[in-house]
């Protein structure tokens, strides 16, 4: 039986070497400037677009596309993301929906009291799953996609310049939330007709931005984030909300990794939640299915490592590394985003009695993993559904 109680860092082991993270060493930003043979563009281009449109490809019909492109209308209309600091509904300003009466002081609360209460509103916002640490800077970005230095100070409140942006180092918190990705439309992906990442960056925005408002009506500072300012898999962990797949995702217990993650940091001091009950590393070491079904062979098939592919990957912390270029590469070839590590992880199940059974056994009998994994593939778990089928 695994152990429930082990620590962080004996999950996710941390050289002294380790250094922040540059986010404009992204496979996707290096692509852009032409560093490497991947294409950021070549996927989202109009003329592929029209080709395949034109070609009849299930799952490429102009109503595949215009309904995952649609899927991001908040996140687009808002401007909120694509990894910009400070943007949107990401605003680290008030935003002026709520705000806290001249004359009332500020509410207080124990730390425990304050978690039960954001949880409780995040949930009616839209999370799925929300947890609280306090904030590691190993894990906030380095600089900004401006070049700008990211930096923390003694200062009340954050503020930018041309050459830094500054983090109070009062905000030593962060509440960490999951938003759903839903598990019938993932099914057909690699296709336009898969809006689950677009609508999961939109519900982020919404829901990090209405935490960040209700902890600034209650008097305090919040600063909103997607998937700028900090790596989101590590700050998830260390909020309980689960653990690193092969895939280089977070794994829920809950959902598996049909998530995605947003954050919030502030003043307000907040009980940091347990660790996810262990139990997903090792099924992953036994599975391989991700890495098996990976058309660019971008995920590593062997053990965990303290060291990446590229300048795409930030070394120094013990987990599988992906060659995000090669998989970048695939998106080019494919047409859209790929996604099929996602549709094929045995973890991608509706809540069902057999599925929490399961999930039970692994988290307690990891000897039997080997049996899960080989009886995933036997049911014909994680195939491909057929695009034509999906508006009928």
């Amino acid at each position: 039986m695994l152990s429930m109680k082990r620590r962080f860092h004996e999950i996710y082991p941390v050289e002294d070497s380790y250094r922040r993270f540059d986010p404009r060493n992204t496979a996707f930003e290096r692509s852009a400037r032409g560093e490497t043979a991947s294409s950021y563009e070549s996927y989202r281009s109009e003329a592929g677009a029209v080709a395949r449109i034109q070609e009849g490809k299930p799952g490429f019909s102009l109503l595949d596309y215009v309904f995952k492109d649609a899927a991001f209308t908040v996140g687009h209309a808002s401007r909120s993301g694509r990894g910009f600091v400070n943007s949107g509904l990401y605003s680290w300003s008030p935003l002026g929906a709520a705000h806290k009466p001249d004359g009332i002081p500020r509410w207080e609360a124990s730390p425990g009291e304050a978690s039960k209460t954001l949880a409780r509103a995040a949930r009616y916002y839209g999370a799925g799953g929300v947890g609280f640490c306090e904030l590691d800077r190993r894990w906030v970005y380095s600089h900004d996609m401006r070049g700008r230095e990211i930096v923390f100070e003694d200062v009340e409140e954050w503020y930018e310049t041309e050459g830094k942006v500054v983090i109070p180092g009062s905000h030593r918190f962060v509440v960490a939330m999951t938003v759903p990705m839903e598990f019938e439309e993932m099914r057909y992906a690699p296709s336009a007709l898969n809006p689950t990442s677009n609508m999961g960056y939109s519900r982020m925005a919404v829901l990090a931005g209405t935490v960040a408002e209700l902890i600034r009506g209650l008097g305090w500072h919040a600063l909103p984030c997607g998937n700028d300012t900090a790596l989101s898999v590590p700050i998830a962990i260390q909020a309980g909300l689960g653990h690193v797949g092969r895939h280089g995702r977070l794994i829920t217990w809950e959902r598996g990794p049909m998530v995605r993650i947003c954050k919030v940091l502030t003043d307000l001091p907040l009980e940091p939640s347990p660790m996810a009950p262990g139990g997903i590393i090792e099924f992953c070491e036994v599975c391989k299915k991700c890495a098996r079904d990976c058309p660019s062979g971008a995920i590593a098939l062997g053990g965990r490592d303290y060291s990446g592919f590229s300048e795409a990957n930030n070394p120094g912390a013990l987990k599988w590394y992906v060659d995000a270029d090669e998989c970048l590469r695939y998106w080019g070839e494919v047409g859209t985003g790929c996604a099929i590590c996602f549709r094929v992880c045995p973890f991608t199940k509706p809540d069902k009695v057999s599925h929490r059974l399961v999930k039970w056994l692994i988290r307690h009998i990891p000897s039997l993993n080997r049996l899960w994994a080989w009886s995933d593939d036997a049911l014909g778990y994680g195939e491909q559904a057929d695009p034509r089928e999906y508006w009928k």
